[in-house]
């Protein structure tokens, strides 16, 4: 709901525009490289990485889950 994705249904308007982020080189404003591992890192727990940020920290995704999300969203190129 926070996020959209061009071509989806994900229309969200809350947070950052999600379509090419498997290209791009950054994560958090240019803070944090974008890999798989900081990826996931960001979405478990953002607000340890960067106190304060928009993002809530969503710890509630099983590790099978997790990596299907980094999978889909480093896939959005």
């Amino acid at each position: 709901a926070c996020h959209a994705v061009r071509g989806t249904e994900a229309k969200g308007l809350l947070g950052p525009d999600l379509t090419h982020v498997g290209s791009r080189r950054s994560l958090a404003a240019g803070l944090l490289p974008n890999n798989a591992g900081t990826l996931a890192s960001w979405i478990s727990a953002s607000q340890q990485l960067k106190p304060g940020n928009l993002m809530p920290s969503m710890g509630v995704f099983s590790g099978a889950d997790l990596r299907a999300l980094v999978g889909y969203l480093q896939s959005l190129e």
